[in-house]
Order: C-alpha cells, then structure tokens, then sequence
C-alpha cells in the first residue's frame, strides 16, 4: 500500500444532523450589494473547541472507498437544478448552516464582477525563480525567511492556526483546506487564526481570528471529515471569513490579496506554478533546516506541468476534474497553501488551487518522481463563487 500524508491539520467525525428551525442566522451576514446573497438554513448547534496555539495533526490517509452514511438534510441543498449550497460554520455563534444560493444569478454576475477587477489580484509583484524540488527526490524548496516582512506576494500568504497555511483572495478571506477546520476529536477548531506573513515569531499584519468558514457540502456528506480517502482530495477546500476591518491593529495595514482564475484542463496545464507554505518542522519530509513558522516555497515545482483528473458531477465541479497534482515540494504543514501563478494575465499572481496532501512520501519518492503533492483546482463555478463572496465581504 503506498502510504501519503495529510498535509494539515485535523480530521473531524460526523456531527448529529437535528433540523433547528431557520430563523436563526449566522453572526454576520452578507450586507456588499455586488454580492448574490444567500437564503441561511440553520442545520445545528455545534461543539467548538479551543485548541493550543501549536495545534498540529497529521492523520494518515486511508486507502479505499469511502462508507460514510449519507446526511439527507445535507443532501437536500447540495445539488440542484436552480440552486447550490455550502457548508457555513459561525464560530462566534456555535452553528452550522447551509448558505444556498441562486446558480444562475451567481453566473450571470460572475462576468459583471471580473469586468470590475474582482478577479485580480492587489497588486502585481512577484518573486524570482529557484531550482528544481522534491519531485525528483530533490527538496530545493527556498525559505523566505530573510525577504523582506512587507513582500507584495508574501503577505498575501500566512499561517492558519498552528498547523494549516492559507492564502487572502479578498481583504477579509483566506482560501485553506477544508481538513484544517477540523480538531483529531471530532469538533470544529475556534481559533482559527491567520497571520499573514507570519515569519517566526514576527506578525508584521498581527493575528485576525475568522468569525467563519465556508465549505463544500460534498466534504462534510461524503465523510471526509472522518475517513479521508483519495477521493477527499478534489474538494479539499475552505474559506476563513474574516472579522470587518480585519486590518484595524496591523501594523502595515492591509497585506492585500491573490487573484484567482480558473481555465480549461490544457490551458492550466500549460501554467507554471508555484506554491507557499509553512512546514511543520517536526513533519515528515521538512525542509533542511526548518525554522518553525517560517514560510518555504517552491517558484518552479519541478517545472512539471499539473495533471487534473477526478471529475465530480456536484457544486462546484459539475463534471469537471477537480484534483490538481503538481510538482510542488510539500510537506506537513503546507495544507490549504496556495497553488498560483503569473501565467493567466499581468494583474495576478492569481491562486489556480491549493495544496492538500503528499502523493509520495520519504520513503516512497524517488528520482522519477514528477507529482509530488496534489489538492484542488479551481473551477469556474468556484472562481465565480469566490468572486460573489469578494463582494460580499469587502
């Protein structure tokens, strides 16, 4: 059995699924008027728990299907003709929901947004090149330790709690991984903190603690808080909604933010990528070196082209292939880090996926080894989300 690592934090068990009346609604809501607002369905009360700042849990992944019983009420909102729905967990509030929206009305103002700019980046800097990684058995990953604490692309990556990374696509939103939410005993994780371009025991934009997350309904229904086979890997997603004015006590200010983009398989083949991420030192296949919460990167992956594959016929694949496998040198630590690139235009760098897990592991890569890590892409249906939800928390 080839064995792979989960390259975050936390995997969760099923909570009860009691219907509580709707009337309830999330701390805050969607107030921008740009955005598609929500119809809010109040699931359940849920358990919350604290965890240590260093909070760090790498479950191993299981070989296999998935046997997960099936939520019918989540069922309900996950798919349909007319309307999606995702998961929302109101950590102030201690409830989960289910934000369900109008497809059509978010594709219709999917293009009115990207005409705005909604899908660019902050600003356009970037980062020089390296040499080639851990694909090819070779960690040529680089530390950014030594950059600058205000680098226009740097920023815009940070630390998710103490064992995740996450990437600002909006001045208030964190693209992560969806297992980073989640503690090893089953409960959602309160402080998921983020600290961008956290560099040791620096915090040059301090800590925000997210008020929220968003997630696929089809992570939470198919059992991947619980048993997180291969199959997990293509909807490995969350988003960390962020306080308003997050960047009230920070001493630079607003660190800015990605853009994201989303194109057909072969064209996002031909993008070269790279990846962010702080590794966990004490992980499996860190960095040489490591210094702890220190943010390492890899500007060529390899110069392998991604490979997509597993389709998903629900929100927001709908057939297309969602898991993105790279030449990007990981490890423990770097989950929900970003996958991005310069190629798709002059306004980026713009976030293309993110990071999830390990393909090989110390002991299993190899120097013909190409695909070193893989996570999720983003599809059209999930750029355009991404850019209702820019608007909605500006």
């Amino acid at each position: 059995m080839k064995i792979r690592s989960l390259i975050g934090c936390g995997l969760a068990s099923v909570l009860a699924s009691a219907c509580v009346p709707d009337e309830v609604t999330p701390t805050e809501t969607e107030t921008a008027t740009r955005g598609v607002a929500p119809e809010w369905h109040h699931l359940r009360s849920v358990d919350i728990k604290e965890v240590p700042a260093d909070f760090d849990f790498h479950p191993a992944i299981v070989e296999g299907t998935q046997t997960a019983l099936r939520d019918e009420l989540l069922s309900k909102y996950e798919q349909g003709d007319e309307r999606f729905g995702v998961m929302y967990v109101d950590f102030d509030a201690k409830a989960e929901f289910v934000a369900s929206y109008d497809r059509a009305a978010i594709a219709s103002q999917a293009s009115e947004l990207a005409a705005l700019g909604y899908a660019d980046a902050s600003d356009t800097s970037g980062l020089g090149g390296a040499p080639r990684g851990l694909s090819n058995n070779v960690d040529n990953r680089i530390s950014f330790q030594d950059y600058s604490l205000t680098h226009s692309t740097l920023r815009k990556v940070g630390r998710v709690g103490g064992g995740c990374t996450g990437a600002l696509f909006g001045n208030r939103l964190v693209l992560t991984a969806a297992h980073c939410i989640f503690d090893n005993a089953g409960n959602y994780v309160q402080n998921n903190s983020f600290q961008a371009r956290r560099n040791g025991s620096e915090l040059p934009y301090g800590t925000v603690v997210s008020q929220g997350a968003v997630y696929p309904i089809a992570f939470k229904n198919d059992g991947c808080n619980t048993v997180y086979t291969a199959a997990c890997v293509k909807n490995d997603w969350a988003i960390l909604v962020l306080p308003p004015n997050p960047w009230a006590n920070s001493p630079n200010g607003a660190p800015g933010y990605f853009g994201v983009w989303w194109a057909g398989d072969a064209t996002v083949a031909s993008f070269e990528t790279r990846n962010i991420g702080y590794p966990t030192c004490g992980s499996t296949m860190a960095p040489a070196n490591c210094m702890s919460n220190v943010a390492y990167g890899d500007l060529t992956c390899a110069n392998v082209d991604p490979a997509l594959s597993d389709p998903d016929a629900r929100w927001p694949l709908y057939g297309t292939n969602g898991k993105m496998r790279t030449g990007c040198d990981t490890s423990g630590g770097h989950s929900g880090g970003p996958i991005y690139s310069y190629s798709p235009g002059s306004n980026g760098p713009y976030i293309i996926g993110n990071t999830v897990w390990n393909q090989c592991n110390s002991a299993t890569c190899n120097a013909t080894t190409q695909y070193s890590s893989a996570g999720i892409r983003i599809s059209e249906t999930l750029a355009d989300y991404m850019m209702n939800l820019r608007a909605s928390y500006p």
